[in-house]
């Protein structure tokens, strides 16, 4: 079902480039997957009525382009478009720079680069599954270093979450791992309470900030609530007995 395939997005997304007889094409795809760590293996999966099958399907070649946010309305736009009736890159004026071991050509404006040769294609449904060979990669080393760093919001990879929406990673968060000793289940129980308490803490900065507020609408200042979510990290809801003054009514 439709519903099934939204519910697994919110990977990067790729702009899939290839390269045939003269001709060099993009798509924007979210189905793309590692298939296999020795050989490297990756697969991405084409509706088989899209140009880029064919295109794919008779040069055994592609890239997998990683876009960064800046490229957003470019992703968008070149999903609606066909190669077969247009020069992609033509009409979007993107730039490129040649691959080291594909025809493909590769985006400038990408954060992440795999190149591949076709080893299997796959029929699945209506779709094809092209299993690529990685025969090259390529990272811009201020947005990925053996993980991405997500420093920058412009350094992030595009997530794709269905139709025109779209988002970026917001940060990394590590996880601590049990140490040979230590009983497992008492360590994720530790994680959860200081979890716990760190949420408690939140919500006391909230309820110090929210008294702070009253005093100054008591004192008839002017004052911002919008800030009281960013400030305590908790979302901003009036608390019980909360009283903001009375306006004068309109002349």
């Amino acid at each position: 079902m439709t519903s099934a395939s939204r519910v697994l997005l919110g990977g990067p997304v790729a702009l899939v480039t290839a390269y045939d007889r003269g001709h060099a094409n993009v798509l924007p795809i979210a189905w793309h997957t590692p298939l296999s760590a020795n050989p490297p293996l990756v697969g991405i999966a084409i509706e088989q009525s899209r140009h880029s099958a064919d295109v794919i399907g008779h040069s055994e070649q592609f890239a997998i382009n990683i876009p960064a946010r800046r490229l957003l309305h470019h992703v968008q736009y070149l999903g609606g478009l066909t190669g077969a009736r247009v020069d992609k890159f033509e009409v979007t004026q993107l730039e490129t720079f040649t691959a080291t071991h594909v025809d493909a050509p590769l985006l400038t404006g990408c954060l992440a680069w795999v190149e591949c040769e076709v080893r299997q294609v796959v029929p699945l449904g209506d779709h094809l599954l092209f299993v690529g060979l990685v025969v090259a990669v390529h990272v811009d080393p201020t947005a990925f270093d053996d993980r991405w760093l997500l420093q920058s919001p412009d350094q992030r990879p595009l997530q794709f979450l269905g139709d025109h929406y779209y988002s970026v990673m917001d940060g990394v968060i590590e996880a601590r791992m049990p140490g040979s000793s230590d009983a497992p289940e008492r360590v994720l129980q530790d994680r959860m309470d200081e979890d716990l308490e760190l949420t408690h803490e939140a919500q006391e900065r909230r309820a110090d900030a929210v008294g702070q507020l009253q005093r100054e609408v008591d004192a008839g200042n002017v004052v911002d609530i919008s800030q009281l979510g960013g400030a305590s990290g908790v979302p901003w809801a009036p608390p019980p007995g909360f009283r903001l003054p009375e306006l004068p009514p309109r002349p």
